[in-house]
């Protein structure tokens, strides 16, 4: 039934293609014979990458903000020389980051063009991959089809001097007199299938190759630039660093999507290439879009209310655990084969997160109950090739989510804390978050992935060694500072 009811929630986030509310949401919903309470609508949108909050109670698809929408860039020698050119980062952020480049169909004039895949020298392929960041640009071009021989964890996450790369077939535009710096205009046509509109843009030269002159176009393309960078800028201050540079410039798009989307647009790349003002900075272990030379902030005007603590309910705070981190905790505790349910209780939770007795029963009745659907269809040797994985994650999840729960619970306010290890540690939180669910939801794939998953979690694991120290200093200065000493 959850399934089925993800599934309905998935269709409609992939499929509007308007602006609605929680109550159209939680509507459409009920047509489709699922009923969510607006709590429960609530956290799906929340939750989803396909959906933004606008304005006014009201929400925003991707599929909406997109389809229909124009986007440009211009092909670099490699890609000419190549025939063709590649998606890159540069399609970032009007398509489905989710799907695989090589699985989108791209048209001219009514007729598919097919796809071609062309050698790149490596300098090359991570420019054109440059909006994923340093952490992430490797394995996107690893994941292309075309390198399926090609194993990252063999040469920990080194890409070798030339790679394929899959991409657009350009050669009967090539024919017509497409060269090296032409632009390619680009329009989404269904975002949730992934089929874009490419407008090759050939422009006019002298017989010795020279281009003729200046057009409107171009001046249209060079007031893009000043567009886009004030509503960047308007996001930097409204929303801070986001979640990822994907959702960075997800917002900035919305803030005018009829400027920033026209035919004669510019592309993010060549804004990034020739401004002074924005640039790619380090955030945690991440990359983001920020001021040039300046450390991406932790803690701003967009977040300053949410990271202030109220002594008052510090020792109320609540430690949830989702389902599919219950899952693999039961899964691992058949995979060691333990006998004892309640010894997961000091596994799962924080050393210093006090259970009632009341919130320990029921705890432990809701596991027995997990536990009893798990058990009936667990298989030993089935699991056995994913579980040595799972316990590994597992143990690191342990520790970061132990001291995230440390430091929300101390009585230190967030900003005396080293804001970049406080990035780090959000973010291995939520990638060791992420790296649970993939192995619950698709335990084969991460088999297969079982080398490139432990360079990450090797990886992860060094991270936290790095900023646990520091943080965990913070939170026993300010217990020492709150010692009250009581004279008879």
């Amino acid at each position: 039934m959850q399934f089925s009811e993800d599934l309905a929630v998935d269709d409609f986030l992939r499929s509007c293609k308007n602006p609605f509310t929680l109550k159209d949401f939680t509507r459409a919903m009920s047509r489709k014979g699922f009923s969510l309470s607006q709590r429960e609508g609530e956290d799906y949108l929340a939750e989803s990458p396909y959906v933004s909050w606008i304005e006014d109670g009201k929400f925003i698809t991707r599929a909406a903000a997109f389809t229909g929408k124009y986007f440009s860039f211009t092909l670099t020698p490699e890609e000419f020389k190549n025939k063709m050119f590649v998606p890159g980062s540069r399609f970032m952020p009007f398509v489905d980051e989710m799907q695989n480049p090589a699985s989108w169909t791209y048209v001219f004039e009514g007729q598919v063009v097919p796809h071609k895949v062309g050698e790149f020298r490596k300098e090359t392929a991570l420019d054109l991959h440059v909006l994923y960041g340093e952490e992430y640009e490797v394995q996107y071009i690893a994941a292309d089809p075309a390198m399926a021989e090609y194993d990252l964890a063999d040469t920990e996450f080194e890409l070798p001097p030339t790679v394929k790369i899959t991409g657009c077939d350009l050669s009967q535009f090539v024919e017509q007199g497409l060269r090296a710096g032409d632009r390619i205009v680009c329009r989404v046509l269904n975002w949730d299938k992934g089929e874009i509109e490419i407008f090759p843009q050939v422009r006019k030269r002298e017989q010795a190759g020279a281009i003729v002159q200046i057009g409107d176009a171009d001046s249209e393309r060079a007031a893009w630039g000043e567009a886009f960078e004030k509503a960047l800028i308007k996001i930097f201050e409204k929303e801070g660093p986001c979640a990822t540079i994907e959702e960075q410039l997800a917002f900035a798009f919305y803030e005018d999507l009829e400027t920033l989307c026209s035919f004669n647009c510019d592309s993010v790349e060549n804004y990034l290439l020739h401004s002074k003002k924005i640039g790619l900075e380090l955030f945690g272990v991440e990359t983001r879009l920020w001021y040039k030379g300046q450390d991406v902030p932790a803690v701003g005007e967009w977040n300053k209310g949410d990271m202030e603590k109220d002594p008052g309910d510090l020792g109320n705070l609540k430690f949830k655990i989702p389902e599919y981190i219950l899952d693999s905790y039961l899964r691992d505790f058949e995979y060691k084969k333990q006998k004892d349910l309640t010894l997961l209780l000091k596994t799962m939770f924080p050393e210093n997160f006090a259970l009632t007795p009341d919130e320990k029963r029921y705890v432990l009745l809701h596991i027995a109950g997990r536990h009893a659907i798990i058990s009936r269809k667990y298989n030993y040797f089935a699991d056995f090739p994913v579980g040595e994985i799972r316990g590994r994650a597992l143990d690191l999840y342990a520790a970061v989510s132990s001291l995230v729960y440390d430091v929300e619970a101390s009585a230190a306010a967030f900003d005396k804390f080293p804001q970049n290890e406080l990035v780090v540690l959000s973010q291995l939180f939520a990638h060791i978050n992420r790296i649970l669910e993939s192995i619950d939801s698709n335990p084969d794939a991460a088999v297969e992935d079982e080398g490139t998953l432990n360079l990450s979690l090797e990886g992860m694991e060094c991270n936290f060694e790095d900023i646990e120290d520091a943080l965990r200093s913070v939170i026993e200065s300010e217990k020492r500072n709150n010692i009250t000493i009581v004279k008879n």
